[in-house]
């Protein structure tokens, strides 16, 4: 009976190795074909700014610094899910020409879900550096499902890196992050109790988001919350890796709509600046 017994849990253990390699083989075959950076685009917005805007790397994404601008905010900015990260250059370049110094983390896998406080990889080793920045205001912010990973991560952790406030006695942090920028995406967590901002932009040709989804989230937004629609964008236009599939025509060209959500952007946040 014993041997029985024994026989029969080696078989399940043996089953179980199967699927769970299965499910690992799967799940590498699924993240593998995942949409790249369209360089043609990313390049030429580059050289078009490259005298306002440095941008730097290491393995765990890139940082994109004004030169001409005083910085006016920091930008953490999260990809969409199965989208290679650099292919939100063109949007950090424009948002950087502005004035707003901004975070790319690399995902991995290129799925924000996976390391939600991805923000906090891109930043070790350069604390001294973003830390002289700690009473900036700060943005978290994040495309398609990259904007549902950022919803997570600011509901758990709304104080950016435990920045310390050197003049304060209790050296509690200084503040915490100023708001939630969503790009054809929506929480999916509770902030309506929340004091922070909340901004959503989609394209009007968006046949990816979820409207149903996406009206039903309206009831997690902090009572500070705008909606911005362009018209003529769709899903895909807000980095530069080609159309999604199942995405709309655009109206618009992907440039366009870049300029247009920098535009959004810089704007609302100097609403509140003001």
């Amino acid at each position: 009976m014993l041997e029985k017994i024994k026989k029969i849990l080696k078989w399940i253990i043996i089953f179980i190795l199967i699927a769970v390699v299965g499910l690992f083989v799967a799940f590498k075959f699924y993240t593998h074909n995942y949409y790249r950076t369209d360089i043609s685009i990313t390049d030429n917005i580059k050289e078009l700014l490259s005298n306002e805007v440095h941008s730097y790397s290491d393995k765990n994404g890139m940082v994109f610094i004004p030169q001409k601008e005083e910085i006016k905010a920091v930008i953490v900015f999260y990809p969409g899910g199965k989208v290679e990260y650099t292919s939100y250059n063109g949007l950090m370049y424009e948002l950087g020409a502005r004035g707003y110094l901004c975070l790319v983390p690399k995902m991995p896998d290129n799925l924000a879900l996976l390391n939600t406080s991805a923000v906090n990889s891109l930043t070790s080793g350069y604390e001294s550096f973003f830390e002289e920045r700690g009473n900036m205001d700060w943005y978290l912010a994040g495309h398609s499902l990259g904007g549902v990973a950022a919803g997570l991560h600011i509901s758990s952790n709304p104080i950016p890196f435990n920045f310390k406030n050197d003049q304060s006695d209790d050296n509690e942090a200084t503040s915490g992050y100023k708001g939630l920028i969503l790009c054809a995406s929506y929480p999916t967590t509770d902030l309506s109790d929340s004091d922070i901002r909340l901004l959503s932009i989609y394209g009007s040709c968006d046949k990816v988001l979820d409207l149903e989804k996406y009206e039903d989230s309206k009831k997690f937004w902090p009572k500070d919350s705008e909606e911005r629609i362009i018209k003529g964008g769709n899903h895909s236009y807000f980095g530069s890796y080609g159309i999604q599939n199942g995405d709309g025509v655009p109206e618009i060209s992907n440039y366009a709509q870049i300029t247009q959500t920098a535009n959004i952007i810089a704007a609302w946040i100097e609403e509140d600046q003001q």
